[in-house]
């Protein structure tokens, strides 16, 4: 293994919580009233292709460039107003990471605007060596096009990354990417299947970087 990519929200933040009401509230603009549930399914997916998918469903009459310019400020808004913080482990794991000589990368269904907020507010830029964003790919999670692209850009072959994520169609698109996976537990991000990861944890405190290096 050469290469660690980092999903962003529920790996590195707690941030699915804010994506959930950012759903939420975005949709109830238009209308349509759903619990935080009800958005589970669409955890990890780009934000056009999940307001393509929640225009057919509910016929609406809005575009989806419309929608989507909309959830995009929503989520700004909202990662702006608040003190977050990274998940427990994180920086203690992207820092053993690096002094290994591994190379790493974000690799996120959010924007780069987003993006670079939480990592500036985290203090954890300084961890990768390149970004990657959904907006960059045709197609999202749980397609592999993002982290075929981010393993690009690091310069390694997919056979040479663990991928970290917290949702099934991350670790979908991880597994269809031939990468190996990491798939972490994590409660905020709603009822997940993890099943095809490689590993799982609940803790990255407890991860040990010699035995993921050993995966392949």
């Amino acid at each position: 293994m050469k290469a660690f990519i980092f999903d962003m929200d529920g790996v590195l933040v707690d941030s699915q919580p804010y994506h959930f009401k950012a759903d939420i509230d975005t949709m109830a603009e238009y209308g349509i009233i759903r619990d935080e549930k009800f958005y589970e399914a669409f955890a990890g997916t780009v934000t056009r292709d999940r307001m393509t998918t929640l225009k057919k469903m509910f016929s609406l009459d809005a575009s989806v460039e419309e929608m989507t310019k909309r959830r995009e400020q929503m989520i700004l808004d909202v990662i702006a107003d608040e003190n977050i913080e990274p998940v427990s482990g994180i920086p203690q794991l992207l820092s053993h990471i690096k002094e290994k000589g591994l190379k790493t990368a974000v690799a996120s269904s959010s924007s780069y605007e987003l993006i670079n907020m939480v990592l500036e507010k985290l203090d954890i830029a300084k961890y990768f060596d390149s970004l990657t964003s959904g907006s960059d790919v045709k197609r999202g999670k749980p397609a592999p096009d993002v982290f075929l692209l981010a393993a690009e850009r690091l310069g390694v072959s997919p056979d040479e990354c663990i991928v970290v994520e917290d949702s099934e169609n991350g670790v979908k698109a991880a597994k269809a990417a031939r990468m190996k996976a990491l798939g972490y537990i994590n409660p905020t991000s709603g009822k997940q299947c993890l099943d095809e990861a490689d590993i799982v944890t609940d803790d990255f405190n407890g991860v040990n970087i010699e035995d993921l290096m050993c995966l392949g």
